[in-house]
Formats: C-alpha cells, structure tokens, sequence
C-alpha cells in the first residue's frame, strides 16, 4: 500500500497544525509514571511520521528512535529534528514495524495516532508486535491507541472535507470511508489538493486501509507477544472508561 507519498508528507503538519503532541507526550509520561518499574531512557516510536511526537519527547531528554515506512516523512522529521542540538536529536529509521531490526532494546515503545490499525490481518498484527516486543527490555512498556471497534460501529465514520489556510495557500482533503465488517477494517481514501492562490501545485489519491479492535481482541493479539495488558481506557486519558462514544482507545502493556 503506497500511503504518505511526498504530496501528502509534505502537507501533513499542516492538516494535523491542531494536534497537540505536547498534551500526548505528557500523556506518555504519564503512562510511564504510572506504569514502568525503573526509569526509562531509551524510547522507540513506531510509525513516527513526521517526527510529532519523537521529537517532543527527545526535547524531554528520552533517546529517541523513530521508525516509519515512508520515506517522505522521514524526510519531514529530519528536518524538523535538526534544530535540536545535535546530542538529542532523534535516530530515524526507515522501515516496515514487522521487520525492521535497530539492533538495540528499548525501555518504552510508543505507537501513537492509531499506528497499530496499519496492521490490518492477524498475521499482521503478531508480526508487528512480536518484532516491538523483540526490540524491548523486559519489564519495558508498549504505548499505544487505535480505533475503538464498539465505537466505530455506532457512529460509522462519514465523508468529510478538510481547508487549511497555510503561508502560501490552502490544503484541500476530502477522505470517504467503506469499512469491511467481516475484516474489522476501514478503507479511508483521501483526495488532498495543495493551491498557491487558484493554481493546484499537489495533488494525490490514496487509500488508507486501517484496522479496528475490540478489548479482549487485543488483549489476545498482546499476551500472544509476550505483552501483558496493563490499562485500557478512553483517549487522551489513562483513567476514563470506554464507551460507544470512544473513538480512540489507550493501551498501556508491560513486556514479559
């Protein structure tokens, strides 16, 4: 699946300018506090896109590794990681979350903006958490979210368009969802279009195929990794019960 090509990687802050990476990060370290056994120093972000989050959390002294599979947003991150002093600047590795292989262990390994739903077949899924799990300390912590299934087919995600004024222009997304009950996936394509003035300068189409779970679903895909559930909750919160009206699910699992 070609997903976050260069048109896409190129606009993508800009469509997320509201995300707040800083309240998720100190979501993180929440989930730290409460959760890990020693202090961590070592972080790996799966799926790290343009670098959001990553580079928050090296600003906050963590050794920071970010992984994603397109080379795009590699891009994107390196250059916004290259104003930070040089000692804290994040690792970028390109890769698939199945196979890729840094050679190191980590303390924590963070999987944020539903990352993991890119992990749509079984096979899928155990591959990319056995591999996380491969790359983790014992006792390490697996921070991530994704779409809550309940939630998802209550409230089944509709056809929406996006305008975001930039510097030079605006950024047009419209994005219609099919979702495949039987496969627990969602198929979200995205038209986007970049204009300086009336001219397009970007356009392009692409299918995000993404995957949605229910608790004891995931639970099982975790202690089939050697993960162990510790919380799951509403997003952004590690205290607020899921409901039909969660969107977003948290999960905090300890590696075993």
């Amino acid at each position: 699946m070609n997903v976050f090509n260069s048109v896409y990687a190129g606009q993508y802050d800009q469509l997320y300018a509201a995300k707040d990476y800083h309240g998720e990060c100190d979501l993180i370290e929440s989930a730290i506090k409460r959760y890990a056994i020693i202090k961590p120093q070592s972080l790996l972000d799966l799926g790290c896109g343009t670098g959001g989050h990553a580079v928050e959390l090296a600003r906050r002294g963590y050794q920071v590794t970010g992984v994603d599979l397109s080379q795009s947003m590699l891009e994107q991150a390196r250059a916004k990681s290259a104003a930070l002093p040089e000692i804290q600047r994040p690792t970028w590795r390109h890769g698939d979350i199945r196979g890729f292989d840094t050679n190191e262990r980590y303390d924590v390994a963070a999987m944020m903006f539903a990352v993991v739903g890119y992990l749509t077949t079984n096979e899928d899924v155990l591959s990319g958490l056995r591999n996380i799990r491969r790359h983790l300390k014992p006792n390490a912590l697996l921070i991530c979210d994704f779409w809550y299934g309940p939630s998802v087919l209550a409230t089944r995600p509709g056809d929406r368009l996006r305008v975001e004024t930039t510097p030079i222009g605006r950024v047009i997304r419209g994005a219609t969802t099919v979702l495949n009950v039987t496969s627990h996936t969602a198929d979200v394509t995205f038209n986007l279009w970049s204009l300086e003035g009336d001219r397009v300068t970007g356009e392009t189409t692409e299918t995000h195929r993404t995957r949605y779970y229910f608790p004891q679903e995931f639970a099982l895909f975790l202690s089939q990794s050697d993960f162990a559930l510790q919380s799951l909750s509403a997003f952004p919160s590690l205290d607020a019960p899921l409901s039909e009206g969660t969107w977003n699910a948290l999960a905090v699992a300890r590696a075993v």
